[in-house]
């Protein structure tokens, strides 16, 4: 969807908002422009959208109320003066940060409910220019219910809070006054206190009115960098009385079973210490997702087997699990300590996608055994050279197509070379295993690939119960596209300018075309990767430089010019069907008249 259709786009936020319950605002600010789009939740639960735009009637919004149906309704202008987002504050903040998120201090909504601010700048991938400002208004009001349930009849005040010290949520069952309870509790986490210094939990002496009190504080810090304190506040006796009552007894207690248990340590040690150690290693190695195949040592104690068995059968699931997922992507999961959550990023990516020539021919004439053993190599052979020697990501099979891309989910800054490298090395290792494959009686597969470097969404994208770590966006439509034009021109690598670009003179390329993909409005001009420099025939150069001249007296318009130098590539390679294609072309315009806009882009109109 473009930003640019705020209808399209405040629809989609307003069904966003419905299925979000702790959601009051989403909102979109261009850049450009100054035109805002944002879905709120009205007083009675309806969803609303707003939409202004400073060009039009000095910037005044209107507002239309989005149905359950999907149906619009509308409520017509707001009675306030113009709005342009890019005046205010929230806007200018999330400018500066650069794709990182930025947080309000809590405040009241004008709905009356508490809650915080969250703002990201969306920016072009290259130029790092603002395209626009997108905002998402929080509810607390369910934490302060849930503060409130815990809380009961119980003296404590319980709160979450900013780094500041200012209160996101709160609930107080002291009877010393509020006010005065959250004035001492900033003063004793500030910013220089240990309390941020070690990032741990911290019990810190506090008095209101000459009473003491106790309050036990924690940092926590979001992966975007947002931070907020969680807290409890009591007189010391709420939290230790009966603690000082069994203080002698646990003391007794306690002798007595360190005295037993050093006996019986000294005996088990020997019988524990072994497999343990074992155990935890292996255990230590799964935590970084690397799963041996190794077996763990056996032990007498039936405690001690029956994790080690339960062990081996995690392993054996966990190897199973490395199969359906990129591997790179669980262990970058496993390094932050985190679970898989439904989200994205935009990042400039490589995109790799490929089929096999006259495939649905091939399979005609195979058992669906054949077909699934044929295609097994064929697909081990691709992703391990993309995977394992080029650290690409391997996205999905479909049908007998691979998707794959460079670039995530640990940035790479040469993506591009390593897809092309990739891409590369795949064609030559089924060039050479055809010769063998044919006189075996086996197939021989002919792929063939494209590859486009743009910006896409990448991240996990489905429902909450299931989604894949994948890509979407234009730059996945049009590599699609380019890997299905190479039957066009019988090339077997096609890539986009931008590849060609990022990629620099690490290759060698032949322009190809000027093409305007299904789907896709603009134009764009194809290369066909013919090696990497200094290893690609000096005859192939030869035909490549006498293709490209004919290439531009065709966009020139000089057709007799180009039908010359077509036919003089089709006699120093006579397969060339790019020049076929092209030469052609250039006979059939050089018999008609043009019109005057005629631009040289070729429309292919096919998927």
């Amino acid at each position: 969807m473009e930003y640019s259709d705020l209808q399209r786009l405040g629809i989609a936020l307003a069904e966003l908002l419905r299925s979000e319950a702790d959601l009051t605002w989403l909102s979109y600010s261009d850049a450009r422009t100054g035109r805002f789009v944002g879905a709120r939740r009205g007083n009675e639960g309806e969803v609303i959208v707003n939409q202004s735009d400073p060009g039009i009637n000095g910037g005044k919004p209107w507002e239309y109320l989005f149905g359950a149906d999907g149906q619009t309704t509308s409520l017509g202008p707001v009675p306030t003066s113009g709005y342009d987002p890019r005046t205010r504050e929230w806007y200018k903040a999330a400018t500066k940060a650069h794709g990182k998120v930025v947080w309000s201090e809590p405040y009241q909504f004008e709905e009356g409910v508490p809650g915080l601010t969250s703002s990201l700048v969306i920016e072009s991938g290259s130029a790092n220019e603002p395209i626009g400002v997108v905002t998402a208004d929080f509810s607390v009001r369910d934490i302060v219910a849930y503060l409130t349930r815990l809380l009961q009849s119980r003296r404590f005040m319980i709160f979450i809070s900013t780094i500041s010290g200012k209160p996101i949520a709160l609930r107080s069952g002291i009877d010393a006054p509020t006010e005065l309870l959250v004035d001492a509790c900033q003063k004793a986490f500030l910013p220089n206190s240990t309390l941020f210094t070690h990032g741990q939990p911290e019990s810190l002496p506090i008095v209101v009115q000459g009473r003491s009190y106790l309050l036990t504080a924690a940092p926590h810090w979001l992966p975007d960098g947002f931070g907020f304190v969680t807290g409890v506040v009591g007189r010391e006796d709420e939290f230790l009385g009966s603690a000082r009552i069994n203080l002698a007894l646990t003391a007794l207690v306690g002798i007595l079973a360190i005295a037993a248990a050093a006996v019986f340590a000294v005996l088990l040690s020997g019988e524990l210490a072994k497999p343990l150690k074992a155990l935890s290693r292996d255990l230590e190695a799964i935590g970084r997702f690397q799963i041996s195949d190794a077996l763990n040592t056996e032990s007498s104690l039936r405690e001690i087997s029956v994790i080690v068995d339960s062990s081996e059968r995690m392993k054996s699931a966990l190897r199973s699990f490395g199969k359906y997922v990129p591997i790179d992507v669980v262990r970058e999961l496993l390094a932050q300590k985190q679970d898989a959550i439904r989200g994205g990023k935009l990042r400039e990516l490589t995109l790799f996608f490929s089929d096999i020539a006259n495939f649905t021919a091939i399979s005609e004439n195979l058992s669906p055994k054949q077909i699934v053993d044929e295609l097994g190599d064929y697909f081990e052979l691709i992703a391990d050279i993309i995977e394992c020697e080029f650290g690409g990501t391997l996205d999905k099979f479909v049908g007998d197509g691979v998707v794959a891309f460079f670039g995530a989910p640990k940035e790479v800054p040469n993506h591009a070379e390593l897809a092309c490298r990739a891409a590369l090395k795949i064609q030559a290792e089924l060039f050479k295993l055809g010769s063998e494959y044919e006189k075996g009686g086996r197939l021989v597969f002919r792929t063939r690939i494209g590859l486009h470097t743009g910006e896409v969404l990448v991240g996990n994208i489905g429902t909450p119960k299931r989604f894949a770590y994948s890509v979407i966006g234009d730059a996945a439509n049009l590599t699609s596209r380019l890997q299905g034009l190479n039957k066009v021109y019988g090339t077997r690598i096609l890539a986009s300018a931008e590849t060609r670009r990022i990629a620099g003179n690490t290759f060698q390329w032949r322009c190809i075309d000027r093409v305007s993909v299904f789907g896709r409005t603009q134009s764009t001009e194809i290369y066909e990767l013919l090696g990497v420099s200094g290893v690609v025939q000096k005859a192939v150069l030869e035909m490549r430089d006498h293709y490209e001249s004919g290439l531009r007296y065709y966009f020139e318009q000089d057709f007799e010019n180009a039908i010359r130098k077509f036919e003089t590539v089709l006699k120093l390679q006579s397969s060339d069907k790019a020049s076929e294609v092209l030469l052609h072309r250039s006979q059939a315009l050089a018999r008609s008249p043009r019109k005057e806009s005629w631009s040289g882009v070729f429309e292919a109109v096919n998927k």
